[in-house]
């Protein structure tokens, strides 16, 4: 490389007259600012009204810039006074006398006088292109070029023979140019980024919009985010009325896991945060106050790990149609119980599981002794009246985990999952009877039934539960131990042999 200090050859201030900018310049540097007032405009547009405002103090401009994690200088843009031909844009500008490389990694400006030139022709015919060879050139101004989305760049500005040296307002105004024109060029890149992530936030957008499930997504502070028109159908508000509202607090969510077991979301959300997701149940409120239930698949978001609670999103799917229609084939009608159907699939479930050695299964099963006659003396009004009192009067009585159900007529059975012996199955029934015994209002009357109970205990430290054991068979077993207790004048509870 020839010996030249870079910047060292800008001339010195001279107070010359008419060593100031012009209007033009100054319109041209605005100019460049508003190529990218519309948010579309391309790099090599820029580029274009870049080089020719160069022409301006010049008379052949090329702007050649490094993108970000390329390694070679690409001509974006060239302009001539005299519209000579200039380098094309994959034209090899590093090499030879360096000089190009020195102005693009030190970030210092060059200006070079007809002297300094022909010791750098290598670079400047690189740089202007056949221009450069068909010209004496008489002053030359490589000027450096960085901003984001440019690993680097130049403006290289040459002068033909005749014209006088580069002015010191000249020069200042290439430098503006140059760094208008880098700033520019980061804008575009920056607003090419955030169209193309905009345009794809809208697909994105669109395509939540044609799922037919719920999207709700909410941050780490459980304000809603996404809102999609599935979840407005669902549960009656608009995404506009949602964003930004708590998540929970508005729909009224109850989460409950896969064995149906209601659980909070400060519960969840240790489950959630280790495993990343979590699969269940929800039961929330529509905008009329209605209850919605939905299948649910909740799935973590990124955020920050001190976050007090995760972002996440929910997929889930309304199945309040399907959920009605299964209880009122599993529930009786007039009581709200669960029917025969439910009960033999329920106790199906309870003998097939494994038994802690300490824990034993109690199924009884129960007549009403006295509902004859409230039917023939009251009517079936009456009758009817009592098996809805008995039925919410039976399960207030019971434990969380046992189940009642109504078989039909005024026969019930009560499941106990877990009871540690026998004496505790009686304790509870004797809880039925005292509960169902208590007189019952009917109009200006009152009705009374009390109910016999037969009681089978299986499993638990007495006796396993038997391979193969049916629902049918212990039913069979407790109505038998039922009609014992029927006879039995002594009355009571008795428990099958």
């Amino acid at each position: 490389m020839a010996d030249v200090s870079l910047g060292g050859a800008r001339p010195p201030r001279t107070g010359e007259v008419g060593d100031t900018l012009t209007a033009e310049c100054l319109r041209a540097l605005v100019d460049v600012a508003r190529t990218v007032s519309d948010g579309r405009t391309r790099p090599d547009r820029v580029a274009e009204v870049a080089v020719q405002a160069a022409t301006l103090v010049g008379d052949a401009a090329t702007m050649w810039v490094q993108p970000v994690g390329r390694s070679e200088l690409h001509c974006l843009a060239a302009a001539s006074r005299d519209q000579t031909a200039l380098p094309a844009a994959e034209a090899d500008l590093f090499g030879g006398d360096g000089l190009i490389e020195a102005v693009t990694e030190s970030g210092t400006l060059a200006v070079l006088d007809a002297r300094e030139v022909q010791g750098f022709l290598d670079s400047m015919r690189r740089a202007l292109g056949p221009w450069a060879d068909e010209r004496a050139i008489t002053g030359a101004v490589i000027v450096p070029m960085r901003s984001k989305g440019l690993a680097g760049g130049v403006l290289a500005v040459g002068r033909d023979t005749g014209t006088a040296h580069f002015t010191v307002a000249q020069i200042d105004f290439l430098e503006a140019l140059a760094e208008v024109t880098a700033a520019t060029l980061g804008t575009c890149h920056v607003l090419h980024g955030s169209a193309l992530a905009v345009d794809e936030m809208r697909q994105q957008a669109e395509l939540i919009d044609h799922v037919s499930d719920a999207v709700v997504a909410w941050d780490n502070e459980g304000r809603i985010i996404t809102w999609n028109t599935a979840a407005e159908n669902v549960y009656g508000y608009s995404a506009a009325e949602t964003i930004g509202c708590d998540a929970h607090a508005l729909l009224d969510t109850r989460f409950l896991d896969p064995g149906a077991e209601a659980m909070t979301y400060a519960e969840l959300v240790p489950e959630l945060a280790k495993a990343g997701s979590w699969r269940g149940e929800l039961r929330q409120r529509r905008i009329d106050g209605t209850e919605v239930e939905l299948l649910c698949s909740l799935t973590v978001l990124p955020g920050p790990p001190d976050a007090r609670i995760p972002s996440a999103v929910a997929l889930s799917q309304d199945v309040t149609k399907q959920r009605g229609e299964e209880r009122r084939a599993l529930n009786d009608a007039l009581t709200g119980l669960p029917n025969r159907r439910y009960l033999l699939r329920h106790l199906a479930e309870v003998l097939a599981r494994p038994q802690p050695y300490d824990e034993a299964i109690a199924v009884l099963f129960l007549d009403l002794d006295g509902f004859k006659l409230v039917n023939d003396t009251m009517g079936h009004a009456a009758g009817d009246e009592v098996l809805r009192v008995i039925a919410a009067r039976l399960t207030e009585a019971l434990r969380r985990d046992d189940i009642i159900a109504r078989l039909g007529g005024d026969e019930f059975v009560v499941v106990c999952r877990s009871v540690t012996d026998s004496e505790e199955a009686m304790k509870v029934a004797h809880r039925l009877i005292d509960s169902a015994g208590r007189p019952i209002p009917i109009g200006a009357e009152h009705a009374r039934v009390v109910p016999s109970i037969g009681i089978v205990v299986v499993g638990g430290q007495a006796a396993p539960v038997e391979p193969g054991l049916s629902p049918m068979d212990v039913l069979r077993r407790a109505d038998a131990a039922m009609y014992t207790a029927k006879r039995n004048k002594h009355g009571g509870p008795v428990l099958a042999d």
